[in-house]
């Protein structure tokens, strides 16, 4: 098998991407190389390895030896394999982040890097905050980590701001003008991973520990903070959802119409709507 030794495992979080492009792969380099000569080599039913690589199917507990055997992966890439198919597997936000930080440890720092970045993004609830915060304050270097600090509530430190600027201009979310300071750029961050879900997940439940605290930090005049007890049918909870991305887009028209020069703070705004109350089915 030509591809084996051309593929990087350590480049893949998701078994069954690492696995279709070595099929891919391998295929283009052998025409004879098929789907039925894969399984054969794996000790598998063609049928369910095509639905593997589709993202239909899971591998079993049982067929993991037989591609460790397979790939002739040592015990650092036979480890690793496991840890994937386990992330893959994973059902709950805890298990989720547990096995992606588990895959981070055993990755080169080279494969890991850009995700540790997307991941400390969406697991501090600050970055977003400083991202906001450089169209307001003037931070060139990490000098000015302190005083950014300083002006945020809740305050954060110098090494907090100072590792929030570095991680937005690895992510493309910040650049550096050329009079030197750094400013939000228009770039977002884009990733298809597990690990993003159960993320926002952590990051939702910071933001609205923060409110929570803003009731009694900050005056009533600078806040707005107001709530809405209503009964309804939960099978129209769509059209809710359309009204709030409405008023969402609305309020984005209005900030993005601001120029920075003009904005002296940064506010965070909350959507929630969950369920108190649910009747039992009969």
């Amino acid at each position: 098998m030509f591809a084996r030794n051309k593929i990087n495992i350590y480049e893949y979080l998701d078994y069954r991407k690492f696995l279709l492009d070595f099929y891919e792969l391998e295929k283009s380099l052998d025409s004879t190389f098929s789907y039925r000569v894969f399984a054969a080599a794996v000790d598998m039913d063609a049928s369910l390895l095509l639905k593997i690589l589709q993202g239909k199917r899971h591998l079993s507990s049982n067929s993991i030896a037989s591609f460790i055997d397979f790939f002739k992966f040592k015990d650092g890439k036979s480890e690793y394999f496991r840890e994937m198919v386990a992330y893959s597997k994973a059902k709950n936000d805890a298990d989720i982040r547990k096995h992606f930080e588990s895959l981070q440890k055993m990755r080169p720092a080279a494969c890991r890097e850009l995700d540790e970045a997307r991941y400390r993004y969406f697991q501090q609830w600050y970055y977003p905050m400083v991202r906001s915060a450089l169209d307001v304050f003037c931070y060139k270097n990490e000098s000015d980590g302190a005083a950014l600090g300083q002006c945020c509530i809740p305050k954060l430190t110098a090494s907090q701001v100072n590792s929030a600027v570095t991680a937005l201009l690895q992510l493309e979310l910040a650049e550096r003008r050329p009079d030197g300071r750094v400013v939000p750029a228009e770039g977002h961050v884009k990733t298809k991973e597990r690990w993003h879900s159960a993320c926002i997940s952590d990051y939702q439940g910071a933001i609205a520990e923060l409110a929570k605290n803003s009731i009694e930090n900050t005056p009533k005049e600078e806040r707005d903070i107001s709530t809405l007890t209503m009964a309804l049918d939960s099978t129209q909870i769509e059209k809710i959802r359309e009204i709030l991305a409405d008023a969402r887009k609305s309020i984005v028209k209005v900030v993005n119409s601001m120029p920075s020069e003009i904005c002296d703070s940064v506010y965070q705004l909350n959507f929630q709507l969950f369920p108190m109350m649910k009747k039992e089915s009969r």
